[in-house]
């Protein structure tokens, strides 16, 4: 990752030793957006035949978000299934007065404008040649959750794009509007939250406290301010007492949450399911707490683009957290499938030792710790990670409810966890044993 004050221009992309690459991606980028395109068109005759989840596009823009922004100042209380902050709510209000059509118009060039700035965030955060840019266009435009979030008009590119552009500008040293973009996230659906974790690990108390102020700016004082404070709490009184009445969601086919996946396939053995239930909850907070130890360890070890595996794990993890886990919440997977394509291929351990010279380089020492049967089992893992999500496989299945029922996304970001962990475990442990050779600790700009 580029260190501050390093730029890349529009045009070029970083290769693998983030030196600057005269080949411009955008040609590249247009071909793959033309031949996807092709393919849907020869697929499906409308983007909303392709799923029994929408009648018309952006039905839950339609069906939520529009009422909302309509009801807003009149009611001051969310409409059913409108399960965001008040402060969504109030931006929400700018388009009843445009119409619905106008509106519709609007949110589509809105969601296809993040795609754009997620892809142009990865090519800045990810110092990767051209090939691999190339992959993470092509897995996220024929990704399954951005497909399907397109289709029903959510919002979860919009947290990818948020999350991608606090991170980048938190590397650059902006932290104010870095902060400001990560609880712009949590104002969506509150998850996001568990991205402070990283600036925990960091020891970064200054960026806690902006993300702090921004969260309380967002979702209690904008709103106190417009819809009043009693208003306020009277939304947020409602939103919990829907979270507590959720408990359709354990039954629901499209649930990629470990625990409800797992009762599923319970259900159908005609076993008991009540007993088990628990034992489920009590595996994934374990999955949970392993995650967040693996993140504090490569956080303390120093390891090279800390803070972009911090992110693999973190995204990694939601579906073992977040109690509903649609399928568009696994936004995150083309870049976890990329970033781990990016690490397989470049052949560079994520550790650092000194040359000669007294100065910090990067071997590929790790590598050869690491077994060969290992490193092929990884790959072997991101390649069916890459199939289960994707567009084409799910066509080729060609059944909705049994796409989710299975799971195959749950299956998808499990497979890309198990690979991180092979990846990350040998050199961060070796990091920790040898901390005299590994990267300056009093070095915070490192990524």
């Amino acid at each position: 990752m580029a260190r501050h004050g390093t730029r890349h221009t529009l045009t070029s992309l970083p290769d693998s030793n983030s030196a600057r690459s005269s080949v411009s991606i955008i040609p590249f980028a247009i071909g793959i957006v033309i031949i996807l395109f092709f393919y849907y068109s020869l697929t499906w005759h409308s983007f909303t035949s392709a799923f029994d989840v929408c009648v018309q596009p952006f039905c839950d823009f339609v069906d939520y978000y529009y009422p909302m922004g309509e009801a807003i100042f009149s009611t001051e209380l969310p409409v059913k299934g409108f399960l965001y902050s008040p402060f969504i709510a109030i931006l929400l209000a700018v388009f009843p007065s445009l119409g619905l059509n106008t509106s519709l118009f609007i949110w589509g060039i809105l969601q296809i404008l993040s795609v754009i700035l997620c892809l142009l965030f990865f090519r800045r955060l990810v110092p990767a040649g051209l090939p691999i840019q190339l992959l993470f266009v092509a897995l996220t435009l024929s990704s399954f959750p951005l497909l399907l979030n397109y289709i029903a008009g959510q919002v979860s590119v919009f947290i990818l794009a948020a999350i991608f552009g606090s991170f980048f500008l938190y590397e650059r040293g902006h932290r104010l509007i870095a902060a400001a973009l990560l609880a712009f996230a949590v104002s969506f659906k509150f998850f996001p939250l568990v991205f402070l974790v990283v600036f925990a690990a960091r020891r970064d108390t200054r960026f806690l406290m902006l993300a702090v102020i921004a969260c309380c700016v967002f979702l209690l004082m904008v709103p106190g301010a417009l819809l009043g404070v009693s208003d306020t709490l009277g939304f947020y009184g409602v939103l919990l007492e829907a979270f507590r009445e959720s408990d359709w969601v354990v039954t629901n086919p499209h649930s990629q949450f470990f625990p409800h996946l797992i009762l599923r396939f319970v259900n159908v053995t005609g076993q008991n399911v009540h007993g088990i239930f628990p034992l489920l909850h009590w595996i994934t907070y374990g999955v949970v707490v392993a995650n967040m130890v693996l993140l504090f360890l490569v956080q303390r070890a120093r390891l090279k683009h800390a803070n972009l595996w911090s992110l693999q794990i973190l995204f990694l993890t939601i579906p073992f957290f977040l109690k509903t886990s649609w399928p568009h919440d696994f936004f995150f997977l083309s870049f976890a499938q990329a970033l781990l394509a990016w690490q397989f291929l470049s052949g560079e351990a994520p550790d650092g030792e000194k040359n000669a010279e007294g100065k910090f380089s990067y071997s590929k020492t790790l590598q050869k710790r690491i077994p060969s049967r290992h490193r092929k089992l990884n790959f072997f893992l991101l390649l069916l990670s890459i199939i289960a999500s994707n567009v084409v496989f799910f066509n080729l299945f060609d059944n909705f409810l049994g796409y989710g029922f299975i799971g195959f996304l749950f299956w998808a970001d499990l497979l890309l966890l198990i690979a991180t962990y092979v990846e990350l475990l040998p050199p961060t442990l070796h990091a920790l044993a040898y901390p005299h050779r590994f990267l300056n600790t009093k070095n915070k700009s490192y990524y």
